[in-house]
């Protein structure tokens, strides 16, 4: 058998540069892979964080002018009803009875915090007119009681041990 000639300088130069733009188009599809990767996780993570669209940039997820009130990101606010002897505070502002009923039949839910000096019979005529007006998830909150340990003249704790 013949031996084969030995492969010239020039092949051998050749073969390297070859090999060189395979290695380097290798390292470039592998970048654009990791990179396609990275990219998808950004636009899950996102789309996960900012669901609902990205308000201020008037990229939003509903429809409508931008005239909208802005929302509270923990939803609807709970009516909150505090009852004394002498008044009916709805938030912090005094209004009368039949003002509150209107005010909180319409809130996804009420409280009702009475102090020490209201009448029991009060309290049970505001929640079932509450309940009349149509008012959901109507909840009563207990009177906050003195521990009878505790000297006279201190704040009121929570009832029953801890």
């Amino acid at each position: 058998m013949t031996q084969p000639t030995p492969p010239s300088p020039q092949d051998r130069q050749f073969a390297r540069d070859v090999a060189t733009q395979l290695d380097r188009r290798r390292i470039r599809r592998r970048l654009t892979r990791w990179s396609a990767l990275l990219a998808l996780v950004i636009a899950a993570a996102a789309y996960l964080r900012l669901g609902g669209g990205l308000g201020a940039l008037g990229l939003g997820g509903g429809a409508g002018d931008g005239d909208e009130q802005p929302r509270s990101p923990a939803g609807p606010q709970r009516c909150a009803i505090q009852l004394s002897a002498s008044d009916v505070t709805v938030h912090g502002r005094a209004m009368s009875r039949d003002a509150a009923i209107t005010t909180c039949k319409t809130a996804p839910g009420t409280d009702i915090f009475p102090t020490g000096d209201v009448r029991h019979g009060d309290l049970e005529a505001l929640q079932a007119a509450l309940k009349a007006a149509g008012a959901r998830d109507v909840v009563l909150h207990p009177l906050p009681r003195r521990s009878p340990d505790a000297p006279a003249g201190t704040p009121s704790g929570s009832a029953g041990p801890r």
